[in-house]
């Protein structure tokens, strides 16, 4: 059984399960894999697994399932976090607890741990830890979180979206043909960001307060001011390069929005030089991800899904698993934090960023296949 993160809406986390499910085939053939789903008939056939639907009604199956199972991987993708809700850490150490009491091995799979900045977080993170026959955690940061909370020895798993096989290059360039972008050599610049000033921790999770408008989401000053420095970034590599701008959301769920954001920076682009693109569809999004220049990422699998395929990355990085995921690939050096280009204007700290990695491409495609390494040796070893 695989209890992962939130595979409806988020291309990342699909990515990661699809990633897992495809490598523990390899394996094994022969094996049985449920999951979790808000949308258990798309996920059954998509993921090839016995899918148990999410919340109450799939109590039952979920219970069911967790007997039969042989191990439960508890990962990979941010987890173990109270950055933007209080109740997630809570949340997750009851499913451990509960799946603890029906199988007897539960391995921590590349799990993302950090911040944890509440006492109640990091309480209930030790009793999750305490139900994990093994743990591994995806980068150097989670690493150091993790080993104040538990005397188990922490191992480091990169996320195993490394692994996603990209699709065919001519189904990406088919993509971006179909939706105008140049390819006539052009620089193409690839976006994808996200609202991160809304996040505030409280006891409901965003996810509801947003559906059901409990209470006023805080931030739209920031959110506003960041779609316009991120305009006239872009707007200055249009000018100097001619670049061309791509914009791929990956979490266009109605209380992440990250297309509606990006559909706002266009909009305070004077340049006229940009497309969004919707790609669902986690292969052919890494596919894109290698016609690109570059990739400024907002969010954490699109600066995944271009490493793996040679494209250079720049992080605009809203809490540590950027850090963490930078420095395992040798480049701590390119990122820049939400908070401190919004607040401190940091515009030309991001234009220089952006403009070495389009004029001095550096490859990062031999560190990529060391960490795929450890991904595979982890998971030889506990298929064993």
């Amino acid at each position: 059984m695989i209890l992962a993160g939130d595979t409806d809406g988020n291309l990342g986390d699909r990515a990661i399960v699809l990633s897992m499910c495809k490598e523990l085939r390899r394996i094994n053939p022969h094996i049985e894999i449920s999951l979790v789903s808000g949308d258990p008939v798309r996920d059954s056939e998509f993921f090839a697994t016995f899918t148990i639907r999410r919340g109450a009604t799939g109590l039952f199956a979920l219970a069911r399932a967790a007997m039969k199972s042989d191990l439960i991987l508890c990962g990979g993708g941010g987890l173990f976090q109270d950055d933007a809700s209080l109740v997630k850490m809570p949340y997750w150490a009851v499913r451990l607890v509960l799946a603890r009491l029906l199988c007897h091995r539960i391995v921590g799979y590349s799990v993302g741990v950090g911040p944890l900045r509440w006492p109640s977080s990091r309480l209930f993170a030790r009793v999750a830890f305490a139900c994990m026959e093994r743990v591994s955690v995806r980068d150097p940061e989670a690493k150091k979180t993790s080993e104040a909370l538990t005397s188990k020895p922490i191992q480091i798993t990169p996320d195993p979206a490394l692994l996603l096989p990209a699709a065919p290059r001519e189904k990406a360039y088919q993509l971006l043909q179909q939706n105008s972008v140049p390819l006539d050599g052009s620089p193409l610049v690839g976006v994808a960001v996200r609202q991160w000033f809304h996040h505030r921790p409280t006891l409901i999770p965003h996810k509801y307060a947003a559906r059901y408008h409990l209470r006023k989401i805080p931030g739209a000053e920031e959110c506003d001011r960041m779609s316009s420095l991120l305009a006239q970034v872009l707007d200055r590599l249009a000018d100097e390069y001619r670049a061309y701008t791509v914009f791929m959301p990956t979490y266009n769920v109605a209380h992440e929005a990250d297309d509606r954001i990006c559909e706002e920076v266009i909009g305070k682009m004077k340049s006229g030089r940009a497309r969004l693109i919707r790609i669902s569809e986690p292969k052919l999004y890494k596919a894109v991800t290698g016609h690109l220049s570059v990739m400024l990422g907002g969010r954490m699998h699109p600066t995944i899904f271009s490493a793996g395929m040679g494209t250079p990355i720049v992080g605009l990085a809203y809490n540590q698993k950027f850090v963490g995921f930078f420095e395992l690939l040798g480049l701590h050096d390119k990122i820049l934090t939400v908070e401190d280009f919004v607040r401190k204007e940091m515009t030309d700290e991001l234009v220089t960023l952006l403009s070495k990695a389009i004029t001095n491409k550096s490859n990062t495609l031999p560190r990529v296949a060391e960490l795929t390494n450890l991904i595979r040796d982890f998971n030889e070893s506990i298929m064993t």
